[in-house]
């Protein structure tokens, strides 16, 4: 805790930067007026006085209440994500512009195996950690993101509850959220375990994907599907690794590999300048499509399987999309581990998963 914090922002001056700055929320204040101080002498000075704070967390900083109400209007908020697949490898995929292009021309599978992959796209601290620490780095995380920022920054009075409440939303991964399901395995209340979490969410470990819909009186469902923001802290809590999954659990493994997808696709929306809205489709009969990649009026489905051979049945969530979307429906993407792009139905084609960092060009 800051004693004066006026007076040490004053003396501290700028450019600063402040990390972790969830940890003092008495600075928030203080930190408001300096900016409204700095904004009014640079409006008679006709200067700026933009950038010259920079604030860092783990947390997204605009659900912590005091932050929040104090910094409204005058922070811009950037989010800084794992590495992606692109970033590892040095490559330029532009793959969600190729899916409403329709142009996969050329694009074979690589020789790098997914789940190879899947290790290095993931915090930067663990890039060049050795095996063994990297358990070690991952227990000190969880315990810091379930335990003590709980009890430090929100006041939880049961955040013993959230390790478990972490591995039941692992267990769940590609899911539906059900908070009734969630308190049974918990012991919390279904309220509780909303807003627990909500927490969660916030703080960029779990991430919610919504429902796609477009005609309200369709019989979609309603809840959105859990997810992770880093797949291999979502391997940590599941005990495994994406190789031994591959081997051991292949349908465990084809929601680990669905939710790398998911994870390289925001990654992949949040580097171009076109936002693309994300979404999945399901009905209430079960029709589903992994991932709705929209923009506009125009869209995408992308349906994602960890093996290489697909049936008709694997598409059926796909042909549903296209017929509820009608001329709005550019393409069908199934991403498995078919060698090089087919064209298996009208509109409708199967994909290599290394079409997410580029693939082969041949």
């Amino acid at each position: 805790m800051v004693r004066n914090p006026v007076n040490w922002l004053r003396d501290a001056g700028y450019p600063l930067i402040i990390d972790e700055v969830q940890m003092v929320p008495d600075i928030f204040r203080p930190l408001k007026m300096l900016v409204d101080e700095q904004r009014y002498e640079s409006l008679k000075e006709e200067s700026s006085a933009n950038g010259r704070y920079v604030l860092t967390g783990s947390a997204n900083l605009m659900i912590v209440p005091e932050l929040a109400d104090a910094m409204v209007g005058r922070m811009a908020t950037i989010t800084l994500l794992p590495f992606s697949a692109e970033e590892i490898l040095s490559t330029e995929s532009n793959f969600i512009q190729k899916c409403f292009d329709k142009d996969f021309k050329g694009l074979n599978r690589d020789d790098k195996p997914v789940c190879e992959v899947m290790e290095k796209a993931t915090f930067p601290e663990l890039t060049d950690m050795p095996d063994d620490l990297k358990q070690s780095w991952f227990q000190n995380y969880v315990r810091k993101i379930t335990i003590e920022d709980p009890k430090q920054i929100y006041n939880l009075e049961k955040a013993e509850y959230m390790p478990v409440l972490l591995q039941s939303l692992a267990a769940r991964v590609g899911n539906l959220i059900n908070d009734a399901d969630l308190s049974r395995d918990t012991g919390l209340t279904a309220v509780t375990a909303r807003t627990y979490r909500n927490i969660l969410n916030g703080t960029f470990i779990t991430n919610y994907l919504n429902p796609w819909y477009r005609n309200i009186s369709k019989r979609l469902v309603k809840s959105g599907k859990i997810y992770f923001y880093d797949t291999m802290l979502l391997s940590y809590i599941l005990k495994s690794t994406p190789k031994e999954l591959q081997r051991t659990n292949p349908a465990l493994f084809g929601h680990i590999l669905e939710n790398f997808v998911f994870s390289e696709l925001i990654k992949l929306n949040n580097k171009v300048a076109e936002n693309t809205d994300i979404s999945f489709y399901r009905t209430r009969d079960g029709k589903e499509v992994d991932f709705v990649l929209e923009r506009g009026s125009s869209l995408v489905g992308i349906e994602v399987k960890s093996s290489e051979k697909i049936s008709s049945k694997d598409i059926a969530g796909l042909k549903e999309l296209k017929e509820a979307a009608g001329s709005d429906f550019i393409c069908g993407i199934v991403l498995c581990n078919t060698p090089r792009v087919i064209s298996y139905d009208e509109d409708i084609y199967l994909v290599p998963v290394s079409a997410l960092w580029g693939g082969r060009a041949h």
